[in-house]
């Protein structure tokens, strides 16, 4: 790509804005070249002018997506799923289904086929044990294709719920929660659900005609341990063996401006190829860790990586709200919701219409260091004489023949740094857990018995050292054994 002056980005803006100006995106359309503008002097050599000319070129599919996806239908879409009348979508609750149904309506207004039983955009499934279980749904609308293979889109609809007033899942309440009960799940994950809908949408009203099919998925149960999309890949609706590629996107609406973690990409070298390709149209900060951490294994992708479909996982991280009723609407970066599903539609069908399918390489991920973490309460922090900005871990247990055991990390320890850098007091665990993949060998700074001290951690098991054989270790004749 060419390095694009400043005067001719000048330039290729006047020419564009009278088109602009007659588009009935005209507005957005306007931001987005003074946007471009502004940036210019620092972005200018990236060949920015080429990328503005190819996305709005009147007619291209990236100028068709950006033009069906909608800042106040995004908009819209957060604050119903996320609303209090929704009560936190749990799995099976009026919510959630008032949430499915509402998905339906704009699939089918889309024009995306019904796939589910009946010809619905429904796949009902119960869980529980008997007596006592209970139905719930997953959301299903098939973009068609030209040949018998298939894309799955997902994210979760469903949500934890209501809870004690002032409630933290699993934790303490919340001290700015006060006495709200409704876990609005704003982020966790209307944010997820409210993209893959426009994504679907807008691929429908453009009518797209990849060469594979396009499934959109809204899953439910996925806070229950990834159940609806387990059910899913027990009970597919298209074979396992003809699906090509799942992306999933969990979390997607907070944190930095226009930043994504993508994790999945060491299991297939053309799936993050095609990831890294689309992006270069969006520009989005795409954090692309070389080893896909644990947290791939905690949303639904998991379910399809292990069944041997590659799989992406689109996140923007954790935040102190996280399942909290403090994950409200008002929190979300709409702008991201738009980026984000702009990029998901021009990526799924990108991928529908590879040449080739993408090969599937398995993911380890296994424990890395063999530690159970946490994060110390308050009334630890003052003990251990923490800063306010400080963040730490907890090792509540360490497994013997792990990286941590081996390199002499113990139960009780306190881990503030890794390689010289703190933890951040939020998002500490987030921190930890992404670090502990930055390198083989590393220097951990531990609180133990009062004192810092500092532990050298090495994560690949030492060679297993060969014992000389001793006298009469010899293998005997076949004759000398002893029986069995």
């Amino acid at each position: 790509m060419r390095p694009a002056p400043v005067a001719a980005i000048a330039a290729l803006f006047a020419a564009l804005l009278p088109l602009a100006a007659e588009s009935p995106s005209s507005n957005r359309i306007e931001r987005r070249l003074h946007k471009a503008l502004e940036d210019s002097e620092q972005r200018a050599a990236s060949g920015i002018a080429e990328d503005l000319e190819a996305a709005l070129r009147p007619g291209s599919t990236i100028a068709k997506i950006r033009k069906a996806v909608r800042f106040d239908t995004c908009r819209e879409d957060i604050f119903f799923l996320a609303g209090d009348e929704l009560e936190g979508r749990d799995t099976g609750s009026e919510g959630h289904r008032k949430a499915g149904a509402w998905a339906a309506e704009r699939f089918a207004n889309a024009g995306l086929k019904p796939v589910g039983d009946n010809d619905t955009y429904f796949q009902a499934w119960t869980f529980g044990k008997k007596p006592n279980a209970k139905p719930t749904l997953n959301v299903v609308a098939y973009l068609e294709g030209e040949t018998d293979e298939v894309v799955v889109v997902g994210a979760h609809l469903d949500h934890v719920g209501k809870g004690q007033p002032g409630g933290w899942t699993g934790r303490i309440p919340h001290p700015l929660a006060g006495s709200d009960a409704v876990f609005n799940g704003a982020d966790d994950n209307a944010s997820g659900s409210a993209a893959v809908v426009e994504m679907g949408c807008a691929l429908g009203k453009i009518k797209a005609k990849p060469k594979r099919g396009i499934l959109f998925i809204l899953f439910s149960g996925e806070e229950k341990g990834l159940i609806g999309s387990r059910w899913y890949v027990d009970h597919p609706i298209f074979p396992l063996k003809k699906t090509v590629a799942m992306i999933n996107f969990d979390m997607v609406g907070r944190n930095a401006d226009h930043e994504m973690e993508l994790l999945g990409c060491d299991g297939s070298p053309e799936l993050a190829a095609a990831a890294k390709a689309v992006n270069g149209q969006f520009k989005m900060n795409l954090k692309i860790p070389a080893r896909s951490t644990g947290i791939f294994m905690q949303s639904d992708q998991y379910s399809f990586h292990p069944k041997g479909v590659p799989s992406l996982f689109f996140t923007s991280g954790m935040h102190t709200e996280y399942h909290t009723a403090l994950d409200h609407p008002d929190l979300i970066n709409i702008g991201k919701i738009e980026e984000i599903a702009e990029l998901g539609a021009a990526l799924a069908l990108d991928v529908a219409n590879l040449e080739e399918r993408p090969t599937w390489v398995k993911i380890d991920l296994g424990p890395r260091l063999g530690v159970q973490p946490s994060e110390p309460g308050a009334k630890k922090r003052t003990e251990l004489g923490l800063q306010d900005t400080e963040g730490a871990i907890t090792l509540t247990s360490v497994t013997p023949n792990f990286a941590a055991a081996r390199s002499g990390l113990k139960a009780g320890d306190v881990i503030v740094a890794i390689d010289g850098k703190p933890f951040p007091r939020k998002n500490a665990m987030e921190a930890f857990r992404t670090r502990i993949y930055e390198a083989e060998k590393q220097v951990f700074t531990v609180i133990r018995g009062g004192k810092r001290i500092e532990v050298n951690v090495e994560y690949a098991a030492p060679p297993k050292k060969v014992e000389p054989k001793k006298e009469g270790d010899e293998k005997q004749p076949e004759e000398n054994k002893a029986p069995k």
